[in-house]
């Protein structure tokens, strides 16, 4: 009857006490976790954390050791741990929506041309993104995107030296264009839902300006520039999501080329003159993850 009793009370402790996995980080910190899958680069893992049950992973290059059925006793439930996501690879983004360039005027302008090239700082870009995941938070690929922003005045008047004047319209059509690899950081969330990205981008800008003072003459001109973004996305649908992002274009023209009807010169810029491109563009747009 003795014995009985002692194999029934083994029994229920080994069936109520389910053993749990040991995380010793390479800081020496030792976590009580149930690990759900291990790859080469991360430990997806669950935890119990001021009461609350974590899913989350952790860089194999931060774990100096890991074994499995380590303690006796689990303090995470088998039902609170969610399965491994497997993430995707690759991702295909187009966007598009408003942006506003956040360089100071000229000071000294008057009025009516201050209002003309404050207008003149806002327009729309469109653009896209490929990017390709070697793991789960580190990726690299390709960025496109360009600005666009025009306006107009009709009779303007221009007097030269002699005190002659010219009437006329004046207009600036402005495209600016971006092209570069970008280096990207991923966050998903633990059901790969929802998703937080940041990237970073170096590459070339061309800028072209389509004018008329009077007579139609057109500005290009290029050079280097970086683009940070960050951006949010959650899933629509199976390989579906919608993002919104809000990056900076960082670019200063130093030179360009001024074209009119008759003559092509090419104007190297003084310092004090430079011609700043920077630029906020705030977008949304679908992507394609897989």
């Amino acid at each position: 009857m003795k014995y009985s009793l002692l194999l029934g009370v083994l029994l229920l402790i080994s069936t109520c006490g389910i053993s749990q996995d040991l995380i010793v980080t390479d800081k020496g910190d030792s976590l009580n976790a149930r690990i759900s899958k291990v790859k080469s680069d991360y430990i997806y893992f669950a935890f119990k954390h001021k009461g609350e049950i974590r899913n989350t992973l952790i860089s194999v290059a931060s774990v100096k050791d890991y074994k499995y059925n380590f303690y006796q006793t689990s303090l995470v439930p088998k039902d609170k741990v969610k399965p491994f996501y497997n993430y995707p690879r690759f991702r295909i983004a187009l966007n598009g929506g408003f942006s506003y360039e956040i360089a100071s005027l000229a000071k000294g302008l008057p009025s009516g041309l201050k209002d003309y090239f404050n207008e003149l700082k806002s327009g729309y870009h469109f653009g896209g993104d490929m990017t390709y995941f070697v793991s789960e938070v580190i990726g690299f690929g390709v960025k496109y995107v360009n600005f666009h922003s025009s306006n107009s005045l009709s009779n303007v008047t221009l007097f030269d030296n002699y005190g002659n004047s010219r009437s006329g319209k004046m207009s600036d059509d402005i495209a600016i264009s971006f092209i570069g690899p970008t280096f990207t950081s991923r966050y998903l969330s633990n059901t790969g839902r929802n998703s937080f990205f940041t990237s970073v981008s170096l590459g070339y800008v061309h800028y072209i300006d389509d004018a008329v003072l009077i007579e139609y003459y057109k500005i290009r001109g290029g050079t280097v520039g970086m683009n940070l973004e960050l951006a949010y996305e959650t899933r629509l649908a199976k390989n579906l999501y919608l993002g919104v992002q809000v990056s900076l274009l960082a670019a200063t023209l130093f030179s360009y080329d001024f074209e009119d009807a008759t003559t092509s010169t090419h104007i190297e810029l003084e310092k004090g003159e430079y011609e700043s491109l920077n630029r906020l563009d705030f977008s949304f747009g679908l992507r394609y993850c897989r």
